[in-house]
């Protein structure tokens, strides 16, 4: 069984996903049986990502989700601000940090144990952000011509 949060990051990854194809969120809620609060949770996490995103292209250009502020990222607000605390602003930092072989994980930092560091992972892995995640992905369509999109 599933923990709440875990339900939630799943129902997120599927709404975005839904989103991204056009779909109103009262159809997703429908498609993914979400309460009218589930709903409302996913529909401002996913315009707080938007605005982020709509912020950094108005005054930089063109930019990459590796610019996304932490605090504008589908991360709960505790981890959110916590990160922020530390020193991580964008998700790129979090990336570098995952990257860096001499630095140890996330769960060594406090308050945050193996499931916001898998949050953090899976957040990132999203983004196309976490070293490694294109490589695997190469090596699966070597194995697998029939997965080539």
């Amino acid at each position: 069984m599933l923990s709440t949060l875990e339900q939630v990051a799943i129902n997120l990854d599927s709404a975005r996903a839904l989103r991204a194809a056009g779909t109103p969120y009262r159809q997703i809620g429908r498609q993914l049986g979400l309460t009218s609060g589930q709903l409302g949770h996913i529909r401002r996490t996913l315009k707080r990502e938007k605005a982020g995103l709509t912020r950094l292209r108005s005054t930089h250009g063109d930019v990459s989700m590796r610019e996304l502020s932490v605090n504008r990222s589908a991360l709960p607000i505790g981890l959110r601000h916590g990160l922020t605390a530390s020193g991580y602003r964008t998700l790129g930092d979090l990336a570098d940090r995952i990257a860096d072989p001499d630095l140890p994980g996330f769960e060594a930092m406090p308050g945050i144990g193996p499931y916001r560091a898998r949050l953090i992972k899976n957040l990132l892995d999203q983004f196309g952000l976490l070293a490694g995640s294109a490589d695997l992905q190469a090596e699966i369509e070597a194995l697998f011509p029939e997965l080539r999109a």
